[in-house]
């Protein structure tokens, strides 16, 4: 009986350590925070370096909206030239870098399209033109 107590008594020591070691970030970090789960249609995804980069996309469409701090609302976020999707499944990714908060981009996982954010004059997503093999 003793040795049983014993097990659990190590076994939850060994999760609570598990657990404590995952959620330690290094404050020299800057990772973007994000709420993605797997096969989930939407994801919210924020910088830790300049809060007013957060953004809501549905990955299914492509479809990104930027939140508004000053309005407490969300905007959609026009893009050049839509591509095709795969009907009801994951087709872009949103990327927002951890180092400088004006890299953001949205990328079709499927075709390789991709756009970036930018701010000069409307907040928009500008497809870029790619190298090609």
């Amino acid at each position: 009986m003793k040795k049983i107590v014993l097990l659990f008594a190590l076994l939850a020591g060994l999760t609570a350590y598990d657990a404590a070691a995952q959620t330690k970030v290094d404050a020299n970090l800057s990772l973007p925070i994000s709420t993605d789960v797997y096969g989930a249609r939407y994801e919210f995804v924020q910088s830790m370096i300049n809060s007013k980069q957060a953004f809501l996309v549905d990955k299914f469409t492509g479809d990104v909206w930027r939140y508004k701090s000053v309005g407490k609302d969300f905007e959609l976020i026009k893009r050049d030239r839509p591509d095709r999707v795969v009907e009801d499944k994951i087709n872009y990714q949103l990327y927002l870098s951890s180092e400088n908060s004006k890299l953001c981009f949205l990328l079709n996982i499927h075709t390789g399209e991709m756009w970036r954010y930018t701010k000069d004059g409307d907040r928009k997503f500008r497809k870029m033109e790619l190298p090609r093999k």
